[in-house]
């Protein structure tokens, strides 16, 4: 054997004893949360010597039926997890404080029944806009992210300071999101609505965003404005197809 493998081999088995007997001297990434600060010179209780961090030794102390149940405003999820893969969102060795040792939550580990319950962990927002709704959250936003909401309010309707986005119950009444009324305000009475549509000769008003998408009442008038010019073209355009067949008999 060589001298330089020989130095190479004492320098690795050096190194191998000060790692397995002293690790956090050695190799310790970074101060433990304050849950786990009393582990630090006890690296084994998590730790598999040459393997890492081992899932089977953090339930071993962390029961996941166990874990929320216990801290009041923590919501109990972990036994609902499809994976028991710990590190995957826990590290505990980036920083002191708990929050900086959980990395983003992935909602893919919950079963898809309770991806759709949202409320069985988070509390509704309770500002003007949410406070009222009872439609589900996946409706509007994703699992990945609150903002920006998935949902497009503007390809239907879009929001002015006459037509706030802060009181859905004004148009969807009873929280059915499905449907809608422009009746809800002294603006638009039933009667007022029919008797000006008729005065302008248009009796299909019963789908009001069909020609007003939005309060700009003008927008509705060019928009049935060319709905019928584009009409008078078609006609126009099939009666010279019918005086070029009539030409040709």
């Amino acid at each position: 054997m060589s001298k330089r493998l020989v130095v190479f081999v004492l320098l690795f088995a050096a190194g191998l004893t000060v790692a397995l007997q002293w690790p956090g001297v050695s190799i310790n990434p970074g101060a433990l949360s304050a849950g786990h600060a009393k582990l630090a010179d006890d690296c084994f209780r998590c730790h598999t010597p040459l393997l890492g961090p081992s899932d089977e030794k953090c339930v071993s102390c962390h029961a996941p039926e166990k874990i929320g149940r216990e801290r009041p405003g923590k919501t109990p999820f972990h036994h609902l997890l499809t994976e028991k893969a710990c590190v995957g969102c826990h590290t505990d060795h980036q920083g002191v404080q708990v929050k900086q040792a959980v990395r983003a939550f992935d909602h893919d580990l919950l079963p898809q029944q309770a991806r759709q319950s949202c409320r069985q962990c988070h509390q509704s927002p309770q500002d003007r806009l949410h406070r009222k709704m009872v439609a589900e959250c996946s409706d509007c936003h994703s699992t990945e992210r609150w903002t920006p909401a998935s949902f497009d309010h503007s390809r239907w309707f879009r929001f002015d300071r006459h037509h706030p986005a802060d009181d859905c119950a004004l148009c969807h009444v009873g929280g059915r999101y499905d449907a809608y009324t422009c009746y809800g305000c002294h603006e638009h009475s039933e009667s007022k609505v029919r008797r000006e549509h008729l005065d302008e000769g248009i009796r299909d008003f019963a789908n009001c965003v069909a020609c007003h998408r939005s309060g700009d009442e003008h927008e509705a008038e060019r928009m049935w404005r060319d709905q019928r010019r584009s009409g008078e073209r078609r006609a126009s355009s099939w009666g010279h197809e019918r005086e070029h067949d009539d030409d040709d008999d």
